[in-house]
């Protein structure tokens, strides 16, 4: 069971970091935020509607309810911002302004549902932030040039604000359910957004696409959406939040050295100092917490 939760959480990590890897590579290759968010959405969509018909789950109206109101934040809106922000600053520095979720979700979680939090917690958070303030004060979009850091700190900022709020509705949501059942409205949920955002913008010409794009937009379905959020909620259920929050510490490390390996960005030694404020800082949100007596 404990290389079992190892796994999941590795496989988490993976998924996770390079998703912002794989989502600038479609850029690349000419694909849009709303058509790449779509095409991925979907694919993991229909994978896990397919698991719940084969397991005869069906959500009751009040899981629709409830997981409409999370998927419309976390798999609509919220990867809808961070792709939007890929545009402008690379996977590896959206990676570690994503790092700020877990603190902005525990403060959240202390003014929306009464959680308790920490003044460590705190502390992480203002360490994150000036992790990433100081690349953005520097102008390091890790893209040189092309990049825009204010556009993409301001979307991906949005992101962050908009996943810690959905990361509190789950945690409030999520006792009342079983997974498959929560999670199935979630995710059709999030398609709808992403559908309209497309109507709205506009869709590309997906003929265009060549075997390599739609394998890799598949990729970011079933690897990059629903392999991580599969594996969490597993090692939700045999490990500590301690462990599993482990994701936060190597998913943004694995986006930072696939942005570099795969696809050439940058990497400045501002972008390295803030890497190492924005590590300390998660680490200090999701670290072992004493037990009051």
């Amino acid at each position: 069971m404990r290389n079992r939760v190892v796994l999941a959480v590795l496989a988490a990590s993976l998924g996770w970091g390079l998703a912002g890897v794989g989502t600038r590579a479609a850029f690349e290759l000419g694909a849009s935020t709303v058509t790449v968010l779509t095409i991925r959405t979907a694919v993991a969509t229909a994978a896990l509607t397919g698991w719940a018909a084969m397991n005869r789950v069906r959500p009751s109206p009040l899981a629709w309810r409830h997981g409409s109101l999370v998927g419309v934040l976390r798999i609509g809106l919220a990867p809808l911002l961070f792709m939007a922000s890929l545009n402008y600053i690379s996977a590896g520095v959206e990676g570690l302004i994503i790092t700020l979720v877990p603190a902005t979700t525990a403060l959240m979680a202390a003014a929306l549902i009464q959680e308790h939090v920490t003044q460590r917690q705190v502390t992480g958070l203002i360490i994150g932030l000036i992790g990433t303030s100081l690349i953005a004060l520097a102008g390091d979009s890790g893209l040189g040039a092309e990049g825009d850091v204010a556009a993409g700190f301001a979307l991906a900022g949005a992101g962050v604000l908009v996943g810690s709020l959905s990361g509190v509705l789950q945690r409030k949501y999520a006792p009342l359910h079983d997974t498959t059942e929560l999670a199935a409205p979630m995710f059709v949920s999030g398609l709808v957004v992403a559908l309209v955002a497309g109507l709205i913008v506009g869709f590309d010409d997906v003929g265009t696409y060549d075997a390599g794009l739609w394998a890799l937009l598949v990729a970011l379905g079933l690897g990059s959406t629903l392999l991580p959020f599969g594996a969490t909620l597993y090692a939700s259920k045999h490990a500590t939040a301690t462990v599993v929050s482990i994701t936060a510490y190597l998913a943004p490390l694995v986006g930072v050295i696939g942005g570099v390996l795969i696809l050439g960005e940058e990497l400045t030694p501002v972008i390295l100092l803030g890497a190492a404020f924005a590590t300390i800082g998660v680490a200090l949100v999701g670290g072992p917490r004493r037990t009051q007596t």
